[in-house]
C-alpha cells in the first residue's frame, strides 16, 4: 500500500472514529436519562438497578473523555480506537447482567459495536473485541450463578446472541474488504484522472493557439497561457472560473453571446493587448450545459503563414509550368532548326509539328489561367433530370451516342451551373478517351444515396494504377503525353467550392469518378 493510500485510510479512520465516539456518547447519555426518569415506575425491569446506574454513569464519563481525547489527540489513532470498543463491550456486558440477561435493545447495541469494530479496526483486533463480547455474554451467566446473581434461564438467548456476534463480525469483514476494494479502485481512478488532467494541462500550455472556454453565463471556464497572453489576461485567470466582463471587458462588449454561431470567425483588437487576433467560435455540447470555445490566433502570424503557403504554391506552380512548357518548346526549337534544310514534304511535316506543339503550349497557358483565375461561385438549384440531357445535347453532341445515361426522377442539387457543366464535360471526355475499344459506351449514373446525390462517370478501360492514385487530383499530373494534367485538378477544386466531393471509386474493370453532394428537397 502506498504512503498516500495509507494516509487516506488513516484520515477516513479518524473521521469515522469521531462519528462513532459521538454516537456512543449520545447513546450512553440517553440511556442514563431514560433510566433516571423511568426508574421509579419500571423498577422491576432492572434486576440490579444500582449496577445499571453506576455502569451508565461510568459509560457516559468514559465516552466523553474518549471523545475529547480523540478530537484533540490526532496521533495514536490505532491505539485509541480499540479502547473505545473495549469500554463498549465491558459497559454493555454489565448492563446486560444488570437487566438479568440479554434483551433486544442491548443486543442491538452489541451488534452495532461489533460491526463498527470490524469497519474501524484491523481483522485481528476486531476478532478480539468480538470474542470478548461473546465471552462476556456467555460466561457472565455462569459467573452470576456462582454468586447467586442470576439463573441459567437465559443461556439459550445468550448463545444465540454470541452466534449473532460472530455472524456480524464475518459480515463486517466482508464489508471491509468490499470497501477497501472500492477505495483502491477509486484511488487508482483518481490517479489516472489526475494524470490525464496534468497531461491535458501540459498540452494546452504547449499549444501555440489560444483556447478560451466560456459557459452560459459568459464566465471563463478554461484558458491556456497562449489565450491569456493574446488577450492580456493575467495567468491567474487561466486556472479559475472568472467573469469575462472583468477579465476582458473589450471582448465581452464585442460578443453577442446568445447569437454566436458555430464556425463563426471574426477579428478582434483590445486596449489590454497589442495583438491583432483572429477568433473562431466552436460550440461544445457537454452534459447539462453548452460551452463555447474561442480559438484565438495572432492574425499577423496567421497572415505570415498564409503568405508563405502562397509563395510555396506559386513556386511549385511556376516549376510545374516551366517543366510542362519546356518539352513542346524544345520540340519547336528543334523543328525550326531542321526547317531550313528540309524538302517541301519534310517542311510540311515540321510545320504541323510546330503548330501542334504551339497549340499544346497555348492549352497549357489557358488551363493555367483557368486554374488561377479567382472566379466567384454562384450556386443555384439544378434539376439534374433536365440539366444532364441538355448538357449532352449542347456540349457533348459529338459523343452523345457513346454515353449511356441513367438519371433518377426529381433529383436536385445546389451547384454553380457553369462549373458543374465544366466538371462533367472533363469527366465524360476523359472517360471516352480511356474507354476500352470492346465497349461502345460509358456510363453516367445519377442517383440518391441517403441524404446525398451521387453522379458516377464510369468507363471500362484499364483504370487508374494504384501507384498513380495519390497524384490523381494534383495539378500537371497526367498519364497522357498530350495531357496537361489540369482537368481533374480544376474539377476537384470546383466541387470543393460548391461543398461537394469528387473522388475515385475502385472498380473491377475501368475507372469510376464520383461527384457527391447534398440533395435539395
Amino acid at each position: 500500500m502506498t504512503q498516500k493510500t495509507t494516509n487516506n485510510f488513516e484520515f477516513n479512520q479518524y473521521h469515522l472514529g469521531i462519528w462513532y465516539s459521538t454516537y456512543r456518547f449520545i447513546i450512553a447519555t440517553c440511556l442514563l436519562v431514560i433510566f433516571l426518569f423511568t426508574n421509579q415506575r419500571f423498577n422491576t425491569d432492572y434486576h440490579y438497578p444500582q449496577l445499571y446506574l453506576y455502569t451508565l454513569m461510568g459509560y457516559v464519563s468514559a465516552s466523553a473523555i474518549q471523545l475529547i481525547s480523540l478530537k484533540n489527540v490526532h496521533f495514536n489513532i490505532s491505539q485509541q480506537l480499540p479502547l473505545l470498543f473495549l469500554v463498549d463491550v465491558i459497559a454493555l456486558s454489565l448492563l446486560t447482567l444488570a437487566v438479568d440477561g440479554p434483551n433486544l435493545q442491548l443486543s442491538l447495541l452489541f451488534v452495532v459495536t461489533i460491526f463498527a469494530a470490524s469497519l474501524l479496526l484491523n481483522a485481528k483486533k476486531a476478532l478480539v473485541i468480538t470474542l470478548i463480547a461473546v465471552i462476556s455474554v456467555i460466561y457472565q451467566l455462569f459467573l452470576g450463578s456462582l454468586f447467586d446473581f442470576s439463573s441459567l434461564n437465559n443461556i439459550g438467548n445468550s448463545a444465540v446472541l454470541a452466534f449473532l456476534f460472530l455472524v456480524v463480525y464475518g459480515s463486517g469483514q466482508i464489508a471491509v474488504k468490499r470497501f477497501q476494494l472500492l477505495e483502491n479502485l477509486n484511488f487508482s481512478q483518481s490517479l489516472e484522472l489526475d494524470r490525464l488532467q496534468n497531461l491535458n494541462r501540459y498540452i494546452l500550455e504547449q499549444i501555440e493557439f489560444g483556447y478560451l472556454v466560456l459557459d452560459e453565463n459568459c464566465h471563463i471556464v478554461l484558458s491556456n497561457p497562449a489565450a491569456c497572453m493574446l488577450l492580456g489576461i493575467p495567468p491567474l485567470y487561466g486556472y479559475d472560473i472568472y467573469p469575462l466582463y472583468k477579465a476582458q471587458p473589450d471582448l465581452f462588449e464585442l460578443l453577442k453571446f446568445d447569437q454566436l454561431q458555430d464556425g463563426e470567425r471574426f477579428q478582434f483588437e483590445s486596449q489590454l493587448s497589442h495583438y491583432h487576433m483572429h477568433i473562431e467560435v466552436q460550440k461544445l455540447m457537454v452534459p447539462q450545459q453548452t460551452l463555447t470555445l474561442l480559438v484565438l490566433q495572432d492574425a499577423s502570424k496567421l497572415n505570415q503563414r498564409v503568405q508563405q503557403l502562397k509563395l510555396a504554391a506559386l513556386g511549385q506552380l511556376s516549376a510545374s509550368i516551366a517543366h510542362e512548357i519546356r518539352n513542346p518548346l524544345a520540340a519547336i526549337v528543334q523543328a525550326n532548326e531542321l526547317l531550313g534544310d528540309s524538302d517541301q514534304h519534310q517542311q510540311a511535316t515540321l510545320s504541323r509539328m510546330i503548330s501542334k506543339q504551339t497549340q499544346r503550349i497555348d492549352r497549357i497557358v489557358q488551363d493555367t489561367l483557368n486554374m488561377v483565375r479567382n472566379k466567384e461561385t454562384h450556386p443555384s438549384q439544378i434539376h439534374l433530370g433536365q440539366f444532364i440531357p441538355l448538357l449532352i445535347q449542347e456540349d457533348l453532341s459529338d459523343i452523345a451516342t457513346q454515353i449511356q445515361c441513367k438519371v433518377q426522377d426529381k433529383i436536385s442539387i445546389r451547384f454553380d451551373e457553369a462549373q458543374l457543366r465544366q466538371v462533367l464535360i472533363n469527366l465524360i471526355r476523359n472517360a471516352i478517351r480511356h474507354n476500352s475499344p470492346e465497349h461502345s459506351h460509358i456510363e453516367l449514373n445519377v442517383y440518391s444515396h441517403e441524404s446525398n446525390v451521387r453522379i458516377d462517370v464510369r468507363d471500362f478501360g484499364r483504370g487508374v494504377e494504384s501507384k498513380d492514385l495519390a497524384y490523381l487530383f494534383q495539378p500537371f499530373f497526367s498519364t497522357e503525353i498530350t495531357g496537361t494534367g489540369l482537368g481533374l485538378y480544376l474539377s476537384h477544386s470546383f466541387c470543393e467550392a460548391n461543398q461537394a466531393k469528387l473522388g475515385y471509386v475502385q472498380q473491377e474493370q475501368g475507372a469510376c469518378f464520383r461527384i457527391e453532394c447534398l440533395r435539395v428537397a
